[in-house]
């Protein structure tokens, strides 16, 4: 699984998408898809993880926010292991 070391410079836009989020942080991509759905159903200043649509097809989560709720709230399925 990924390590969670993973520094942003505050003044940098850090958009990622499901697939590239399951990648960093070793979150099944399913679980990360559904998040990005609910959230982005929630009125902008009620989301936990800022979410944008791409093309009308996928979703794409702002990564600092994403982190921080893995930090605070560390809790979802997980990569399988095999």
């Amino acid at each position: 699984m990924p390590t969670m070391a993973i520094e942003i410079p505050p003044d940098q836009q850090v958009w990622v998408t499901t697939n590239e989020a399951e990648e960093l942080t070793g979150y099944n991509r399913q679980y990360l898809k559904q998040m990005a759905y609910k959230n982005a159903k929630l009125p902008e200043d009620e989301r936990l993880i800022k979410v944008r649509m791409r093309s009308g097809r996928f979703y794409e989560l702002w990564l600092p926010d994403l982190l921080r709720y893995i930090k605070e709230i560390g809790y979802g399925p997980h990569q399988d292991k095999t």
